[in-house]
C-alpha cells in the first residue's frame, strides 16, 4: 500500500465515526421520527438522510451512488422516503440531528476554544476537497 493511501485509511479511519453518528445516534432517529419516518427499522431514515443532498432522485440513481446496495432492497425505500419530506427538509433535519447528537456527547466542550479551531480546520478540509465526480464527497 502507498503512503499515500495508507494516510487516506488512516484519516477515514478518524473521520468516520464522526459522520456516522448520523445512522445510530437516538437524536438522529428522534428528528426522522419528527419529519415522519418510521423508525422501527433503521432503513427509511437511512436512505433518506444519505440521498438528500441529491435531491427527489429516484432508486435508480441511488443504487448507483450507494453501490453497495441491492437494486431491490433501495427500490423498496426509494422514492418513497420523499413522500414523506423533502430533500430539504431532511437536510434540515441531518444539520438538528448531528448537532443534537454532539451537544449530548460534548456538552459544554463543544464551546471550547480546541473544538471550534478543529470544526474550523475540518470545514476548511471539506471545502478545498475535489468532490467532481464523487457524489458522496
Amino acid at each position: 500500500m502507498s503512503e499515500e493511501l495508507g494516510r487516506v485509511r488512516q484519516l477515514w479511519h478518524l473521520l468516520e465515526p464522526v459522520h456516522a453518528v448520523l445512522y445510530y445516534a437516538p437524536e438522529a432517529f428522534e428528528e426522522a421520527a419528527a419529519l415522519g419516518y418510521g423508525v422501527d427499522e433503521r432503513w427509511p431514515s437511512y436512505f433518506a438522510w444519505r440521498a438528500a443532498p441529491l435531491g427527489a432522485v429516484g432508486a435508480d440513481r441511488v443504487g448507483e451512488t450507494f453501490y453497495s446496495f441491492s437494486p431491490r432492497m433501495v427500490g423498496a425505500y426509494v422514492p418513497a422516503v420523499w413522500s414523506v419530506a423533502s430533500p430539504d427538509a431532511v437536510l434540515d433535519g441531518r444539520v438538528r440531528a448531528v448537532d443534537r447528537t454532539y451537544q449530548a456527547l460534548l456538552g459544554d466542550g463543544i464551546a471550547a476554544p480546541d473544538t471550534a479551531e478543529a470544526a474550523a480546520l475540518l470545514r476548511r478540509v471539506a471545502e478545498a476537497a475535489d468532490t467532481a465526480d464523487r457524489p458522496l464527497a
